[in-house]
């Protein structure tokens, strides 16, 4: 699946997406956004948009992505640990029916980092987050499935993005069977 272009293949979409993070260990959930055009939950960001002020900045299109898509503002609400990772990907568009390059940049991001928030309460605050979209925080085993625990679709370029990143930890054999076959 990992796939890097060639001076044939231009980059069709370079995007920033945000690793946000709540717990650890077992109890680590990732917040991931309702996204409709792929029908599918997915990590929060987006295109690179130089007409929205980007100027081939990931840096800036998380930023803006966030406060888009959160109602969050740098560096009140929010701020960019780092950047983890730059990923390129190959592979199929459901929504356009052909395959497309990706470059994807991925940030860590920590949401109002004085704000301490147990397990219990973390989809309340998910929810409060939701600026006309739906925010959730998801378990390492939910990704692994590419099923939240109410069975709505996680999409597969979290997955694979997280595991890029050496963030999905297997779990129990019998728990780690993915929708695909793969254990994770």
């Amino acid at each position: 699946m990992n796939y890097f272009p060639s001076a044939i293949e231009p980059i069709v979409e370079k995007s920033a997406l945000a690793r946000i993070v709540a717990g650890e260990g077992s109890s680590r959930r990732y917040l991931l956004q309702w996204n409709h055009q792929w029908g599918a939950f997915n990590l929060i960001g987006g295109k690179v948009d130089n007409a929205c002020g980007d100027q081939n900045s990931f840096r800036r299109t998380i930023c803006r992505e966030i406060e888009e898509e959160m109602g969050l503002s740098s560096p009140r609400d929010f701020f960019i640990v780092k950047e983890l990772k730059q990923i390129y990907l190959r592979q199929y568009s459901q929504r356009t029916n052909h395959f497309k390059n990706y470059h994807f940049s991925i940030f860590a991001v920590e949401l109002f980092p004085d704000l301490a928030l147990d397990r219990n309460r973390l989809n309340t605050f998910a929810r409060w987050l939701s600026t006309g979209r739906e925010n959730i925080y998801v378990s390492v085993d939910e990704i692994c499935r590419l099923r939240t625990c109410d069975n709505r679709p996680i999409s597969m370029t979290t997955r694979y993005i997280l595991n890029a990143l050496d963030e999905l930890t297997p779990v129990p054999y019998s728990d780690s069977i993915c929708l695909d076959g793969a254990h994770c």
